[in-house]
């Protein structure tokens, strides 16, 4: 007998689900049963319309991903480089990316009672699947990040002509990791601090982000400007 057509309310609730229990049991851990039982859903359903758990994992990233538009993918773009005012675009957005990637890690934080479970969900998935990313959902993850990684290495391109792609590659994989890790370990550093609404200036971090990554990576521009 051929499963019900899938309505756009069930398919989403398995979604939710599966992302809830995907990014607290990990793909071994997660079962289907449990996924659609939480759904409210009837776990043929799974099979039939998702092609079994490795296709609902996958539509649970794809889901991940379209759940928010991101502040990186709005960001103007920048001119050629050694085109006039290359420079000033460059440390302007530079400045943008910074602030947009830290807004987006901070969009889901549990310490807020009005955030959603379902993303936080996304966000320990995501950081599980960067890594140690699944054969079979290399291609789509590689398809979201490449945006943020172009961005990037567009901005350093400009501002550090001197560099190799190499040191590029070192440069960016050192300014994400520094945000990335700032927000994975947001626990610890509100034990630390003693303080659970930590950072209530976001602002403030932002900031120090954009300084520290600037003076890292040794443009002089860094130690005379200082802005939005």
């Amino acid at each position: 007998m051929t499963p019900p057509a899938l309505s756009p309310d069930t398919r989403t609730r398995l979604l939710e689900s599966a992302i809830l229990h995907f990014a607290a049991k990990g793909f071994d851990g997660a079962g289907i049963r449990e996924i659609a039982k939480h759904a409210h859903a009837n776990s043929a359903l799974v099979a039939y319309h998702f092609c079994g758990k490795e296709g609902l994992y996958l539509e649970a990233l794809k889901a991940i991903f379209s759940r928010k538009v991101s502040p990186v993918s709005q960001l103007a773009g920048l001119p050629p480089p050694g085109s006039p005012g290359a420079r000033e675009a460059a440390l302007q957005g530079f400045r943008n990316y910074i602030r947009a990637f830290v807004t987006e890690l901070m969009s889901c934080d549990r310490s807020d009672p009005g955030s959603d479970p379902v993303d936080e969900a996304a966000m320990i998935l995501m950081a599980r699947e960067m890594q140690s990313p699944r054969p079979a959902s290399s291609a789509l993850l590689l398809e979201h990040i490449q945006p943020y990684v172009t961005y990037l290495t567009n901005c350093l391109q400009i501002l550090r002509p001197d560099l190799d792609e190499d040191e590029l590659f070192a440069m960016g994989v050192s300014i994400q990791g520094l945000m990335i890790h700032f927000r994975n370990s947001l626990g610890i550093i509100r034990l630390i601090r003693a303080n659970p609404a930590y950072p209530e200036d976001l602002e403030k971090v932002i900031q120090h982000h954009i300084d520290f990554s600037l003076r890292g990576l040794g443009v002089p521009e860094a130690f005379s400007q200082r802005g939005n």
